[in-house]
């Protein structure tokens, strides 16, 4: 669903991939789902998105739509019986992901967030360091990623399709923190600078965690691009460049320091990979996997509801200016 840049590099991702083919592509202009369909050489193009759900030759959907029609229509999808792979963030409030967990699992279908960094090797790697030990307890995380959006007509400055900076790529950095802590913030604090319409351009905020971390992120729409993680343990720190939007053909270096005392630095070299593939591959190997798993450990969904929340709660410290505590997950 959605014929956008996004939809084109997962597209041409998946013709790589031998586990998972296109089949049909929709959009709510003919011809520009005619004109996708042709580029990319997919069977079937549609005119509107429900034409898509009857499709019986479609079993998994990836939703590539501003953000505030997620929800609508991976609900649809998920009551069709289809598995989807939705595109972050998975809708624009906690209350709207709560909802379609519970959707998906009354169906018995598979839902993830399309979080294509989490499936890149050097994501990966950090992982295993984590989990290795390498940089002893984690106490800081530092985050960001800034784009620059030339056009005001974009999407992300749309209150009403669900712009903004922390939806877009903010979420990113909230994705990153989570996953290097390993556990939901119970605090946070931020501060915004808002369109005329409210939309949030620029977003830097503070997650304090349970186990005494604190992360720092920024994000922002009219920034020089960059998209650096830098984190600092009680052994050690890392740091990455280019922490999330990576080329296919591009190779990466994580800056490793081990040691809390004269450091011993390392360089450690990852190879080039196409997340999209990696990520459309894993979650087409779920689906074939059927019952015998229980979802992806790259994506878990309880991450995509806590991410959710956190992005409430900074959006509500910005426009309030003050801290937010995060308590319980809304009901499913």
């Amino acid at each position: 669903m959605g014929t956008g840049r996004i939809a084109r590099r997962f597209a041409e991702a998946l013709a790589e991939a031998p586990a998972a083919q296109a089949v049909a592509v929709a959009s709510r202009d003919a011809e520009r789902a005619a004109t996708f369909a042709r580029d990319l050489g997919l069977a079937q193009a549609y005119g509107s998105y429900a034409a898509l759900l009857a499709d019986p030759a479609v079993r998994l959907v990836y939703i590539a739509l501003p953000p505030s029609l997620h929800a609508t229509w991976a609900t649809a999808a998920l009551q069709a019986g289809k598995h989807v792979l939705c595109e972050k963030p998975l809708a624009t409030s906690a209350a709207e992901v709560a909802a379609l967990l519970a959707t998906a699992h009354a169906h018995g279908v598979w839902l993830m967030e399309g979080f294509m960094y989490r499936f890149h090797p050097q994501t990966q790697a950090v992982e295993r360091l984590l989990a290795e030990g390498a940089l002893g307890e984690v106490r800081l995380v530092r985050v960001a990623f800034g784009i620059t959006v030339a056009d005001p007509a974009n999407f992300r400055f749309s209150a009403e399709l669900g712009g903004g900076a922390l939806g877009d790529v903010g979420s990113y950095c909230v994705s990153m923190a989570r996953l290097v802590t390993g556990q939901r913030p119970v605090r946070v604090s931020a501060s915004a600078q808002f369109t005329a319409d409210g939309v949030d351009e620029l977003l830097v905020g503070t997650l304090e965690y349970p186990s005494g971390a604190v992360a720092q992120i920024s994000c922002g729409l009219r920034l020089s691009r960059h998209q650096r993680t830098q984190i600092v343990g009680s052994a050690g720190s890392l740091e990455l460049d280019e922490s999330f939007s990576i080329s296919a053909d591009q190779a990466l270096t994580i800056r490793l320091q081990r040691g809390a005392w004269r450091p011993i630095a390392e360089q450690i070299s990852i190879p080039a990979a196409n997340h999209f593939r990696r990520e459309a591959e894993a979650f087409a190997a779920l689906v074939a996997a059927g019952d015998d798993v229980h979802g992806l450990s790259q994506m878990p969904l309880n991450e995509s509801l806590d991410n959710a929340l956190t992005i409430d709660a900074l959006l509500c410290s910005a426009r309030e200016g003050r801290a937010i505590a995060i308590e319980a997950r809304p009901a499913a």
